[in-house]
């Protein structure tokens, strides 16, 4: 009787693997796509795709505002072959003095007291895809953007790089400035504790 129960266990297995692997084959294949983010105190790190396997890590420092992006070399150990640069404070002084403007003429956030650059920023950031599709053929967009956020004005600027996957696969160094491609102010709500 055991045997009989063993031999049937071991049957309907085999069967129920040989059924997965079919319905996995015929099953739509979608690629999986992480990112990861993390921080410290002063510092924020993500990473984010600029070609289909190629992934960029981004490094934001609270403290002086700058934003950088850097791919490996594939080619040379040791050595970062691409690298961006922003600097998200300068951009957020811009980022305010539009808006104040904006709800100065009544357009966009609802009329109150205008944004001031905080003193001390406090950043945030993650990354994310966005297809640009312009370029030429040698330079054309990352698949990823960066945003970030500065949490005290409810500000989020996101930035885009260009990437050349010729200039990756032969090594050549690539040295260019992220573009900032949209910034604005998300609405903020204060929430006061239940008395």
């Amino acid at each position: 009787m055991t045997g009989a129960l063993r031999h049937s266990r071991i049957v309907w297995l085999v069967i129920g693997l040989m059924l997965g692997s079919v319905i996995g084959g015929l099953w739509p294949h979608t690629p999986l796509h992480a990112i990861a983010t993390d921080r410290s105190e002063n510092i924020v790190v993500a990473t984010g795709l600029v070609d289909e396997n190629v992934e960029a890590v981004f490094y934001l420092d609270s403290l002086t505002g700058t934003l950088r992006a850097a791919v490996p070399s594939i080619r040379e150990q040791g050595v970062y072959q691409a690298m961006w640069e922003a600097n998200p404070s300068a951009d957020l002084v811009g980022c305010i003095r539009r808006v104040n403007q904006n709800v100065a003429r009544g357009k966009g956030a609802a009329p109150g007291p205008a944004i001031q650059m905080p003193q001390t920023p406090r950043f945030l950031m993650v990354t994310g895809l966005l297809d640009l599709r312009q370029g030429s053929a040698r330079m054309r967009p990352a698949r990823s953007v960066v945003h970030v956020v500065e949490a005290n004005t409810g500000i989020v600027m996101t930035y885009w790089l260009q990437w050349s996957v010729q200039m990756h696969t032969s090594g050549q160094p690539l040295r260019m400035p992220m573009t900032l491609w949209a910034a604005d102010q998300f609405p903020t709500a204060v929430i006061r504790a239940q008395e």
